[in-house]
């Protein structure tokens, strides 16, 4: 019994200083490791290359700049946001510019988006800007359709051709693009505020004029699809709106080569504008017990001015809105509606106004990262030319002018849309001699 012990002692002595040894060793580097300071010669970038910048470069204004390509594109940038959003906006793939023939085929071919085209099928385009981190999308209405997508700067230039190719109508593709319109359709057809926004500006406008034509039409088919798009989704006429451009005039170099085979709309006659009639629409549906009720008027051509109006209406207690020509508001008790609408704003009103809507302009500028500033761009650009995002159009218009614009809008003449139990609901004559 006297072995093992003896040779469990040494087993335990050895273990304890081979512990001890390396403690002592790790001691010591421990020690190299606190003492080492930075080199005085060499900056930390240097010696640690890779590292995050101490002292980044301070945020600035956003500065804009816009040009007219060669083959008709007005590009507009900016240079101060992280992110790098382009939107290519054609002004004439709205449902306004449908034909009778071409009912549904704004709605349709947006649905046909980043789908095959230019020899490239839907999920190579897809895969492209995928792989690049990019969020693609696309919308319409009854003025204008946009492709775009939010990427990293560096990756933007790249992925500029995939917003102007040439549809290849794959049979594929045109089966799903309609079925999607169909059932959007469907959809806003059992929703009471998109269908009293349909018959509402079929009451302003006229059923069958281009503005009051409804943007859900399911039907469309392939050759209205071919039609719409021939005459409508041309680079010639279209807006690039762009954020997170350093060097604008690069970029529009890019863009001349990048978007040279781009398609070119063909020659049509522009259709007459729509003229603002102001009538009446109603949708008896017994199950909605409370209804839904619009009362509608021209409004102003300045969206600065339309905006300020629909904030002087939201002041004063209504649900106002302001889009596509028209400023009003929306509720079931048309006497309040009607009240508020026939009481003219103050001095103190229009300046809150004012205020308010140049506030919410300036924070919807930021309000979904570089896509929404994106898209203040592009209207800025289509109504004015130019693109300013101090809100020096908002201080500049005066209290005459909105008092002015306001008894324009009153003088117009009301639109009133109504879905839902109308058997309370008056009728357009009685309300409209509230106006008169």
């Amino acid at each position: 019994t006297t072995g093992p012990h003896l040779d469990n002692q040494a087993l335990t002595m050895t273990t304890t200083m081979s512990l001890c040894r390396i403690a002592s060793i790790a001691s010591r580097v421990a020690g190299r490791n606190t003492n080492r300071g930075f080199s005085a010669l060499v900056s930390a970038a240097d010696e640690f290359p890779g590292i995050p910048a101490t002292s980044p470069e301070p945020s600035k204004a956003s500065k804009a700049s816009v040009t007219t390509l060669s083959n008709g594109l007005t590009v507009v940038s900016e240079d101060a946001a992280s992110t790098t959003t382009v939107s290519l906006t054609y002004p004439k793939a709205g449902s306004s510019n449908e034909s009778v023939s071409e009912a549904g085929a704004a709605l349709a071919n947006k649905c046909l988006a980043f789908k095959s085209a230019s020899g490239l099928s839907s999920a190579l385009l897809l895969r492209n800007l995928e792989d690049d981190g990019a969020f693609s999308f696309a919308s319409a209405d009854r003025t204008s359709a946009l492709v775009g997508f939010t990427a990293a700067p560096e990756k933007a230039m790249r992925l500029v051709p995939l917003l102007a190719t040439t549809c290849d109508y794959a049979k594929w593709d045109v089966r799903d693009a309609l079925a999607a319109a169909n059932v959007e359709a469907e959809e806003a057809a059992s929703n009471a505020q998109v269908v009293l926004t349909e018959q509402l500006f079929g009451a302003a406008y006229g059923a069958q004029s281009s503005m009051g034509r409804p943007f859900y039409t399911p039907g469309a088919s392939l050759s209205s699809l071919q039609s719409f798009r021939s005459k409508a989704y041309g680079i010639n006429g279209a807006v690039l709106a762009a954020t997170g451009i350093s060097d604008h005039a690069a970029f529009c170099t890019a863009l001349e080569e990048r978007l040279s085979e781009a398609p070119i709309s063909a020659s049509v006659d522009a259709a007459a504008p729509s003229a603002y009639l102001g009538g009446e629409a109603r949708i008896h549906v017994a199950s909605i017990a409370s209804p839904q009720v619009a009362l509608a008027f021209c409004g102003p051509t300045s969206s600065v001015m339309g905006a300020i109006l629909k904030e002087c209406l939201a002041i004063q207690g209504a649900a106002s809105f302001c889009g596509d020509g028209l400023v009003g508001v929306y509720g079931s008790d048309v006497d309040s509606m009607s009240t508020m609408l026939t009481t003219k704003p103050t001095a103190d009103v229009i300046k809150r106004a004012t205020h308010l809507a140049k506030s919410k302009a300036m924070f919807g500028l930021e309000a979904s990262g570089s896509a929404s500033l994106a898209s203040a761009m592009t209207a800025q650009v289509l109504e004015t030319g130019s693109f300013d995002a101090s809100g020096k159009a908002f201080d500049a218009t005066t209290s005459k002018a909105v008092s002015a614009a306001y008894d324009a809008m009153l003088a117009s003449g009301v639109t009133m849309a109504s879905v839902g139990d109308l058997s309370s609901v008056p009728y357009h004559g009685t309300v409209a001699t509230r106006f008169s």
